[in-house]
């Protein structure tokens, strides 16, 4: 910070003494823009490449447009206001100068902000160098490369109103195909696709190469959904009647990201990245799609990332915020405790108290969910070891998402601890919810054989709100369904969801598996659903989560061990 405010110091002599020696170390064309004076000094040697009729602009305002070519000075001098209103503190940009004959110079700028003295903002300083003489083309598609899209993007966005829309159209897995067949292969796809997406063209837009598989179409023109979706579809129909025509000796799929104007942008790097969300979200949900830009999906998505970062911190910072809350599991028809649910809590520093249906998902998608499972898992246990004390069957019941059985040893972290705790892995309830996976992942079986060969207990969590695959009952051979609240909730309002809610519950029995039903909160659906024959209840009924302690004081303290709440 000294030697850029030192700079901000010198007199022009100084500087031109300062250009004297960079330009001996360098090809680049050095120039220091003053906002102050508004002037700009640039190195002797662009004179002669440039048309310029001398090295000290004044005033730079109005004199760079000497230099710079006449449809992109708009761009520029956008930049140069959030340079100068520190909205940006670094330059870095391509675009066009005029060389000496008036031919068009594609050159790249660079430069860093100086303060002064007084920390005001004083100085650009920075160099330019040329990059690439002609028309900015991509070598291998022939198709304007992304300098030329930022410039055209910034143009259109200068404008009040503005009309069209952009999409990104990237490749299906090209990874994949370029790891698979080669990189040649994957260069004359991509040399294919551009082909057929610019017989698809129609007059008014433009197309692009952004990076490796991705183009940008763009188009100024009006036009409507409809049309544009139409567009999509037609340059997916080519691509398999070419697919086809080649006798599917390379097969691939196209996702797409759409915006429309008028665009939720005021920069070209906005609109890539909403660009880029928006194709992310067609490859997400299952390829070979297009999907138009929603804020309000990007909103979440950014919600989920701020999320994200606090778990992260939370975790690092020791579990900070995190709390294991206990809700009873009763006898159905005694009311006595025969165990409680382990139930992660979040009272986080920035968003408050947040619910697990929000934050769960974040941990389980980002990996957080392993570090915070082990600590879970420990809690838990040792937890169990104290409640034990009261009563002695007490069975903890503890969730197990399936990135943790997928990802690490979890069951022998689980027996580490049981056997330095001396708890039974008989008073261990392990929850999984159902999925697709259960029946499907050769991981997720093995956990399951483990499980049942260490002699802990297995229940199917959220039965009836998932895969619901009867059989995989059976495979697995679990000791416990939990039916979700959702289920009971049906089945207090109508006669068929009651029957089918009697009938699965004595499935379960017929092939000795418990059953709890989940969420009971009212006497009313107490005394009905108890009449359909559950092995155990658990809801708010009977006991709302609350920590170790009051789990204690509430539930446990001088031999009771009987609940019911109203």
């Amino acid at each position: 910070m000294e030697n850029k405010v030192l700079l901000s110091t010198m007199d022009n002599k100084q500087i031109t003494e300062v250009f004297q020696a960079l330009n001996q170390t360098s090809d680049d064309y050095f120039y220091i823009l003053d906002f102050v004076e508004d002037s700009c000094t640039i190195c002797s040697r662009a004179l002669q490449r440039f048309h310029l009729s001398t090295d000290c602009i004044c005033p730079a305002s109005l004199g760079l447009q000497e230099v710079v070519v006449k449809e992109d000075f708009p761009v520029l001098r956008k930049e140069l206001e959030l340079l100068q209103t520190g909205k940006k503190n670094f330059h870095d940009m391509e675009y066009r100068w005029y060389g000496r004959d008036m031919e068009e110079v594609w050159i790249h700028c660079r430069g860093t902000i100086v303060y002064g003295k007084e920390g005001n903002i004083r100085l650009l300083v920075g160099s330019v160098a040329e990059s690439g003489k002609g028309e900015k083309r991509d070598r291998l598609t022939g198709l304007y490369e992304e300098s030329r899209l930022a410039l055209d993007a910034e143009r259109m966005l200068l404008k009040e109103e503005g009309n069209g829309f952009l999409m990104l159209i990237g490749v299906d897995d090209f990874r994949e195909i370029n790891e698979k067949y080669g990189i040649e292969t994957g260069n004359a796809l991509l040399k294919e696709l551009a082909s057929i997406i610019r017989e698809c063209m129609e007059p008014g837009m433009m197309l692009y190469r952004l990076v490796a598989d991705e183009f940008v179409l763009f188009c100024q023109t009006d036009t409507t959904s409809d049309k544009v979706r139409a567009l999509f579809e037609k340059i997916r129909k080519n691509i398999f009647r070419h697919i086809e025509e080649e006798d599917y000796r390379n097969f691939y799929t196209v996702s797409a990201g759409l915006l429309e104007a008028p665009y939720p942008s005021g920069t070209y790097g906005e609109l890539v990245k909403y660009l880029e969300f928006a194709m992310s979200e067609a490859k997400r949900r299952g390829k070979n799609g297009l999907v138009e830009f929603s804020k309000n999906d990007y909103d979440a998505y950014v919600n989920k990332l701020e999320i994200k970062e606090e778990l992260r911190k939370a975790i690092f910072n020791k579990y900070e915020g995190f709390t294991l809350y206990y809700q009873p599991i009763v006898d159905a028809n005694s009311y006595e405790i025969k165990g409680a649910e382990a139930l992660l809590r979040w009272n986080s520093s920035k968003y408050g108290a947040m619910s697990p249906g929000v934050f769960i998902p974040v941990m389980e998608d980002s990996g957080l969910i392993i570090p915070m499972g082990s600590h879970v898992m420990k809690e838990a246990v040792e937890c169990c070891c104290r409640l034990k004390k009261h009563i002695p069957s007490f069975h903890m019941n503890i969730n197990l998402s399936y990135v943790q059985l997928k990802k690490t040893d979890v069951l022998q972290e689980l027996r580490t601890h049981l056997g330095m705790l001396e708890v039974c892995p008989e008073n261990i309830m392990l929850e999984i919810t159902e999925s697709g996976y259960i029946e499907t992942d050769l991981a997720f079986r093995m956990a399951m054989e483990d499980i049942r060969g260490q002699k802990m207990k297995l229940a199917i969590d959220d039965f009836g709100t998932g895969y619901s695959n009867l059989r995989y009952l059976k495979d697995l051979r679990a000791d416990m369904i939990k039916i979700d609240r959702s289920f009971g909730v049906r089945a207090m309002e109508s006669n068929y969801d009651y029957t089918l809610l009697g009938h699965i519950i004595e499935m379960a029995h017929s092939i000795g598996l418990g059953v709890c039903l989940e969420g009971v909160e009212t006497e009313e659906e107490l005394v009905k659903l108890q009449k359909l024959g559950p092995d155990f209840i658990q809801g708010y009924l009977f006991g709302r989560p609350v920590p170790e302690k009051e789990f204690v004081e509430k539930y446990l303290e001088a031999g009771r061990n009987t609940v019911m709440e109203n």
